[in-house]
């Protein structure tokens, strides 16, 4: 099992740094297609969340992200630093269809196997993710 620990400013630039980041784990542990986008967009939707909706691109407040990667699951945990933010995911409303903005929470509860949302230490919010790894079994 290994994990890696990230803490990002809120500014549009850490989005970048993120994934570049979450890209170079990915690729060090082996993680592929389907697995790797997968996990990329759901890291990202909640990213994205925790930086507009939770910090609203305060630059003095920060989001942490851990990822843990195993034999039988890739596990992250992101937390922000905002005020409300569980309460606004808790009276969520469904996303439209073909909405502009507005689906990332239903694209993660629909990418994870487990998605879950809570209130962090820090009066944040924490959003931990759980997906299976699709690990084929080999025959000869």
């Amino acid at each position: 099992m290994t994990t890696y620990s990230f803490i990002y400013l809120s500014v549009l630039d850490s989005e970048e740094k993120m994934l570049s980041d979450l890209a170079f784990i990915l690729t060090e542990n082996n993680i592929v297609n389907p697995e790797r986008y997968e996990f990329m967009l759901v890291i990202s939707e909640a990213f994205t969340n925790a930086l507009l909706h939770g910090n609203q691109l305060n630059p003095q407040k920060k989001i942490y992200l851990q990822v843990t990667i195993n034999k039988k699951q890739l596990i992250a945990d992101i937390i922000d630093e905002g005020e409300l933010g569980l309460k606004e995911i808790q009276t969520k409303k469904p996303s439209e269809l073909y909405g502009s903005n507005g689906r990332g929470i239903d694209l993660i509860r629909h990418y994870a196997n487990h998605a879950g949302f809570t209130e962090a230490e820090n009066g944040g919010t924490k959003v931990s993710i759980v997906m299976e790894r699709k690990l084929e079994e080999i025959t000869f």
